[in-house]
């Protein structure tokens, strides 16, 4: 069945960034690698990892743990099925889920998740949370080549993609977060009388990249990924560095959209399918306008009873670790100086 102008517009355009999971995924696993390398940029700040694994693991596992709860929840109350009413995209994820199924999906370290698909993002945000220590080394070395260790990490992005290595493709990403935020009072005086007019080329060619693989109905080109991540990190700097949109971000919706942004990808699958399952027989359309409204209600219910204890939890448990580690450490060097957590110097930053 062809597609309307209007559907057009809305697939093969610009447009579709605004509901493309792909760059949004990449500026989320850019501003991981942007936000978490900031507390190392201050001097002295880190002196042990302990309280840092405490605090990250614990900001990412519960929140995944509670949504993949919702999914099972909701295929139970809502059973999933194929149907010639609803598109072949969401007959691809009619699955019943196993015990066994749950707890492999709960790992978040083995393959991609069918039970709540947006959890496949986690696979690699846990990697990049464990492998914190090498990023961190890259981005506050060789400090005068930031822009080659950019162009090396795009380039890896790129042949990662070219080439269908997930692992290549995704973990230099947040290498270029990291680089970013490294960088980024010095990328501020190279962009600081930067006109608007600059900003405007940044901000299309951002939209654009990010977008480029629904620009055309042909195939995309092999690789394409790559391109999405120059797009990506082109929005990232725009947001970062340039006034407008800084004000843009903070108004009061996105700033409400930014809070509860990880909670809305947690639950929005699942919800999304259970609504086409409930109204297919009556609308697509309907049911699409319905089960978006119910995860934007779910996200924020989400972020207050899930999201955000978890997030309280994790720093507790971070400065818990940092506080015995001082304790052992002044043990055992009485003269010494005692350690300073990890988690006092991360406990203001989300991601």
């Amino acid at each position: 069945m062809g597609l309307n102008t209007a559907e057009m517009w809305a697939v093969f355009s610009p447009l579709h960034v605004l509901w493309n999971g792909t760059p949004a995924v990449h500026v989320f696993f850019m501003l991981s690698g942007f936000v978490l390398v900031l507390p190392f940029t201050r001097p002295g700040a880190v002196t042990s990892w302990a309280p840092y694994y405490a605090k990250r693991l614990l900001r990412l596992y519960p929140p995944a743990w509670a949504s993949l709860a919702v999914a099972v929840a909701l295929i139970t109350i809502v059973p999933r099925s194929a149907s010639p009413e609803q598109s072949p995209w969401a007959d691809m994820y009619v699955v019943q889920p196993s015990m066994g199924q749950v707890l492999k999906d709960a790992l978040l370290l083995l393959n991609a998740s069918t039970i709540n698909t947006p959890l496949w993002s986690l696979k690699w945000e846990v990697a990049f949370s464990l492998l914190l220590p090498a990023y961190v080394f890259i981005a506050l070395r060789w400090r005068n080549f930031w822009h080659v260790k950019i162009g090396i990490a795009l380039l890896l992005a790129v042949v990662g993609a070219v080439q269908d290595l997930e692992w290549m493709s995704y973990l230099p990403i947040f290498a270029i977060g990291a680089i970013l935020g490294a960088e980024r009072e010095r990328i501020s005086e190279l962009t600081h009388s930067w006109p608007r007019s600059a900003w405007f080329f940044v901000a299309a060619a951002g939209l654009f990249l990010a977008n480029a693989e629904w620009i055309s109905p042909d195939q995309p080109i092999v690789g394409v990924r790559g391109v999405v991540t120059v797009g990506a990190a082109l929005i990232v700097l725009l947001f970062v560095q340039c006034k407008s949109a800084k004000w843009l971000g903070d108004t009061a919706f996105a700033q409400w959209l930014g809070r509860v942004s990880f909670s809305l990808y947690l639950v929005h699958l699942p919800i999304i399918l259970a609504g086409v399952t409930l109204l297919r027989s009556v609308s697509l359309p309907l049911a699409l306008a319905v089960s978006v409204a119910v995860s934007f209600v779910v996200a924020e219910l989400f972020q207050r009873y899930v999201e955000r204890p978890a997030h309280r939890l994790s720093i507790a448990a971070g400065r818990a670790v940092g506080r015995w580690i001082s304790r052992d450490a002044c043990t055992d060097s009485p003269d010494g100086p005692p350690v300073r957590p990890l988690a006092e110097a991360t406990s203001g930053h989300r991601r």
